[in-house]
């Protein structure tokens, strides 16, 4: 549940930056999961923490030398009240809560089981948390910790000494991220207001004034251009996060993808098909899917590993590809994550034969053995503002619309018809040449 961490790579930058700061004390907003203070442990500063989240003040507390008060006020949850006692056990018991109240108070059975499996195991969960959490703050104390809002503690810090933060990216993250933690525990909460884009100008300013600064995040700050010294991507579906700093060496990080050769005779603007043609598929390595994604994929749709790739082949010759994975929402569901044609071809609706494949009894067997599970439909999604996608229409019907960003989710029935059916059909409805 908590998101309070920072990548590797912004990590490595933080530790280069702050390498040659010459300040005494470092003041850090927005403290999460003490990841920046524990990369400055044993860096010779003074340490000072903030944050408003009873987690993080929780454990900013205990590492200045002091206790948070916190009391139970779900009756359901009394039973914690045996492993609130200050120090590592409230500590354990919050961070444990992180993820079993994710979803607590839902009654499918996926949640109840969740609950009644947390309760069942307390007690060894408990004691390998606390375990991990004194081997996680070992060494690591802070001179003090205040909770309050960040913008305040940007103000009000001294300009002669550094400040680091990377402040939330959505205005209104806490209040989401932590609904079932107020439904569940009674503490004293520390007044701050929203953080929007005002917040973070009058935040931007203070900040300017100290001694050595740092910040970070995945969308452009107004008022720290010239100031960029960094950005960092973990991964190609990741937005990358832009750093700024007083003074650091530059550096860039960004993904990189595996790619294969794809060994396989493709078909061109002179290859045919008939209904006495032969399909077939291959499974293809993430690497080589990566290889042809590049080629005949559009750019803008950001790429992800699948459970299985196939290639399609006409007569020997590759057609396309298709990749599939789990679906997240239903064990009986397979998720089309993607699906092209190569060009240039003779034909002008040949990703229509794609999806017939992809509805075939031959790719609904080869991912019923991937998993080793069962499954009756496949789903998609098509990211558009139309009202329909004619890409999916005929083979796959409208399950929802959603919005933001516009999107229309297919769903089709798995195993409809063999791949050579599914060609017959593709060959009387949609074999017309682009020519």
């Amino acid at each position: 549940m908590f998101v309070g961490s920072i990548n590797q790579d912004l990590r490595a930058l933080l530790s280069e930056t702050t390498r040659g700061w010459e300040s005494e004390h470092v003041y850090i907003g927005c403290s999460g999961n003490f990841t920046i203070e524990r990369i400055l442990r044993d860096r010779n500063f003074e340490l000072h923490g903030n944050d408003v989240s009873m987690y993080t003040c929780n454990i900013g507390k205990h590492l200045a030398g002091e206790s948070l008060d916190i009391g139970i006020k779900d009756e359901n949850l009394n039973w914690l009240e045996p492993y609130m006692e200050d120090g590592l056990p409230k500590l354990a018991t919050i961070l444990l809560c992180t993820t079993m109240l994710d979803g607590y108070y839902r009654e499918e059975p996926f949640f109840v089981r969740k609950r009644e499996a947390y309760k069942a195991q307390w007690e060894r969960l408990h004691q390998e948390t606390m375990e991990k959490i004194a081997k996680g703050i070992n060494g690591l104390k802070l001179n003090e910790f205040w909770a309050g809002d960040v913008v305040d503690w940007a103000v009000n810090s001294p300009n002669d000494q550094a400040f680091i933060s990377f402040p939330p990216t959505y205005t209104g993250g806490y209040e989401r991220l932590y609904k079932a933690f107020e439904d569940a525990f009674d503490w004293e909460e520390p007044p701050y207001e929203l953080f929007d884009t005002e917040r973070l100008g009058v935040m931007v300013d203070a900040v300017k004034e100290k001694k050595e600064w740092m910040m970070a995040r995945d969308e452009p700050i107004d008022g720290l251009e010239g100031y960029e010294v960094g950005k960092v991507q973990t991964s190609l579906r990741s937005k990358p996060v832009i750093v700024y700093a007083s003074k650091s060496p530059k550096r860039i990080t960004m993904p990189h993808q595996k790619t294969e050769l794809v060994k396989i005779p493709r078909a061109n603007e002179e290859t045919e098909f008939t209904e006495d043609s032969k399909i077939t598929l291959v499974k293809i390595t993430q690497g080589q899917m990566n290889t042809l994604r590049s080629l005949y994929l559009n750019p803008g749709i950001a790429p992800a590993s699948a459970a299985m790739n196939l290639a399609v082949l006409v007569d020997g010759k590759l057609i396309g590809a298709m990749g599939l994975a789990r679906s997240q929402f239903s064990n009986m569901d397979a998720y089309l994550m993607s699906d092209f044609v190569i060009r240039p071809v003779k034909y002008k609706r040949l990703s229509k034969l794609i999806l017939a494949c992809v509805l075939s009894k031959e790719v609904k067997f080869l991912f019923e053995q991937s998993i080793n599970g069962r499954i009756h439909t496949v789903s998609t999604t098509a990211f558009t503002k139309k009202p329909v996608s004619m890409k999916y229409r005929g083979l796959f019907e409208l399950h929802s619309r959603k919005e933001d960003p516009p999107r229309l989710n297919y769903t089709g029935q798995a195993g409809k018809w063999t791949l050579q059916e599914g060609l017959k059909w593709w060959m009387n409805k949609h074999s017309k040449s682009t020519q």
